[in-house]
């Protein structure tokens, strides 16, 4: 088997399932996003004139391949709200060039949403799951763990996750809505357009009003992440753990690496990539300036606040005035 492909999407033809896969040959995987590791292979493949070469195979055959693979088991799922710090925390590990990282990998949310109907017989959805973290984790490069940054939507896959990783760390990124709502207004995600994902990953209801103002929709769909977050707060898994980015981002590492091992707090390359921009390395970072100041979409900031304060999700538009603590 060769060392360096990997599976990177899903193709549905007539009910059929195939696995699409690309080789990254000796490439290191450095990119914010995983999307953008796939077209960077897509290009190398072209101009090397294998652009044209498609390679698949069945759903059953990668999991049969998955046993002969040697894999790092997954050291921690990262879940997010987005705009928060997720980012730039797996570009954090990615700097230090010991680790693999998979940030929001397609197909990891294609198994996650599919139907189980299209699983071959005898094969479960968390078996396919697991199978396609063992390619993804491979052992390549000197590298020896895998870290998985899901997208912000599978705050609400938690219970299915925490089923099949009951020993493994989650952690858990939040930030108040207001910052977040701005930078979608600057440049929108695809979660936050009304419609553009399905039902099955995106709970909030569409209506008129969200394509008059796609900002009311962005804060409908913070205010189901924050009470994901109640909830899995809720059952107090002590391998669950929580951050806001207005802790700071240099006491992000260090409750990281106390939650999960690492020692990013103290690693010259991920205190470095702290001052560029986590999109684009580029770029020295800078906050955004001139953040509404009027109390817009009242239901997130609340629903934000409990989060924030500890209270139970049945506190939530009961009108009541929460205190923030200082942690969670």
């Amino acid at each position: 088997m060769l060392s360096n492909w990997i599976p990177y999407k899903l193709e549905i033809i007539d009910l059929e399932v195939r696995v699409l896969w690309l080789d990254l040959e000796d490439r290191f995987i450095a990119e914010p996003f995983f999307d953008e590791t796939i077209l960077e292979n897509r290009i190398c493949a072209k101009n090397t004139g294998r652009g044209r070469l498609v390679s698949q195979s069945d759903i059953r055959s990668l999991c049969e391949w998955a046993s002969r693979i040697e894999a790092s088991s997954v050291t921690v799922f990262i879940f997010h709200v987005s705009r928060c710090g997720s980012t730039l925390l797996s570009q954090c590990l990615v700097a230090d060039q010991k680790y693999v990282v998979i940030p929001e990998a397609p197909l990891l949310d294609e198994i996650l949403q599919m139907d189980e109907v299209l699983l071959p017989k005898g094969i479960s959805k968390e078996q396919f799951f697991k199978a396609a973290l063992i390619f993804l984790g491979r052992k390549r490069l000197g590298q020896e763990q895998l870290f998985i940054k899901l997208d912000s939507w599978h705050i609400h896959k938690y219970n299915l996750l925490r089923g099949w990783f009951s020993n493994t760390p989650f952690y858990f990124l939040s930030r108040e809505p207001k910052a977040i709502i701005q930078s979608h207004e600057k440049r929108r995600g695809i979660h936050m357009i009304p419609g553009y994902l399905s039902e099955k990953a995106n709970p909030v209801q569409v209506h008129p009003g969200h394509y008059a103002d796609f900002s009311l929709f962005t804060a409908d769909v913070l205010s189901s992440f924050y009470k994901g977050l109640i909830d899995v707060r809720l059952q107090q898994n002590p391998l669950d753990s929580f951050y806001d980015y207005a802790w700071g981002m240099m006491g992000l590492l260090a409750d990281f690496d106390a939650h999960v091992g690492t020692t990013l707090s103290a690693s010259e390359a991920a205190l470095a990539r702290l001052n560029r921009h986590s999109k684009y390395p580029d770029q020295v970072f800078a906050e955004n300036e001139g953040f509404r100041t009027t109390d817009l979409y009242k239901h997130c900031v609340e629903t934000y606040k409990v989060f924030r304060s500890g209270a139970n999700r049945q506190d939530i538009g009961q009108g009541r005035d929460v205190m923030q603590r200082e942690r969670i």
